[in-house]
């Protein structure tokens, strides 16, 4: 029976030795991984920069876009519509 609790607590104490071994690890790895994380961020927070400027820059493009082809939309609509009050005032006169 001696023999059993002897083997018992060599075997605790191997398996706190080996948690505590383990806990230590897995700390020193979490720490790279926070300070990778902390680097992926920075590097993120500067990429974003870039693609908040992008991004206005395609706002505008498309605000211009869009007032370009308003004013075209217009211009060709007073065209048309000059052409149909032609006609029409050509068709009264006629009768």
């Amino acid at each position: 029976m001696d023999f059993l609790l002897i083997l018992l607590t060599v075997l605790g104490i191997i398996l706190i030795i080996v948690l505590i071994i383990l806990f230590v690890r897995l700390n020193f790895t979490i720490s790279k991984v926070d300070a990778l994380l902390d680097d992926i961020s920075k590097k993120l927070n500067t990429v974003n920069h870039v693609f908040d400027v992008v991004d206005k820059i395609t706002d505008s493009v498309s605000l211009i876009n869009d007032r370009l082809v308003d004013i075209i939309v217009s211009f060709l609509a007073n065209l048309f519509s000059k052409r149909k009050n032609k006609k029409a005032t050509e068709e009264e006169e006629e009768f």
